[in-house]
């Protein structure tokens, strides 16, 4: 891939470097600490789960987005939008997660120092599944960075290059598009060039 791209002088396209959202401080459910340790693999699926959250700028204004991802499988589980910023966001995705895949106790899910992440509520939640809740360590995107990399694929691949989004709406539809072909068709390395859906039929 590099050779060809330097033979025909093509280079990778990156988006606009960002500062990341608000995080609680450490003092914040002091409790709670990093179960994963950039351990970003699961030796089976539902073990261990990725979220965070992301904002989509549109033409109306942002789009907040949140997903959840498989660590065994790297496939996203659910996702949810919301037209402004709530902690409700990710609670749903996290509850379709839980409908879906009904997981065994102990399954971790795993996010960064986000209000969101720290709130009583998604802690309650968790709970109440029989999750762990996992939280990395303040202003630092590695603890996170599976589900990191790929918001930046979607953005990278899909958002900036095709120009500016004119509606919510767009957004949202903008978003399923690339979770499917994402889930049906996307091949990685790790997965021994399989799908993430194809990788999980072949586990199951």
């Amino acid at each position: 891939m590099a050779r060809l791209m330097r033979l025909h002088d093509l280079r990778a396209r990156r988006g606009p470097i960002k500062s990341r959202p608000r995080s609680a401080p450490p003092a914040r459910r002091p409790d709670v600490g990093d179960r994963v340790k950039r351990q970003f693999s699961a030796l089976a699926a539902d073990r261990l789960w990725f979220t965070d959250l992301t904002a989509i700028r549109t033409g109306e204004g942002f789009l907040r987005a949140a997903v959840v991802l498989d660590a065994h499988t790297r496939e996203v589980i659910s996702w949810a939008t919301d037209g402004h910023e709530t902690p409700k966001t990710p609670i749903r995705a996290l509850v379709d997660a839980v409908r879906m895949r009904r997981p065994t106790a102990g399954c971790i899910i795993h996010s960064d120092r986000g209000y969101q992440f720290t709130a009583h509520d998604w802690h309650d939640v968790a709970a109440k599944h029989g999750l762990l809740v996992s939280i990395g360590e303040r202003k630092s995107a590695l603890d996170n960075a599976a589900m990191e990399s790929w918001f930046a694929s979607f953005k990278n691949e899909d958002i900036y290059p095709n120009g500016p989004i004119k509606t919510k709406a767009e957004a949202r539809s903008r978003l399923f598009d690339y979770i499917w072909d994402y889930n049906n068709h996307r091949l990685h390395s790790a997965l021994g060039y399989r799908s993430p859906i194809s990788y999980a039929k072949l586990a199951a």
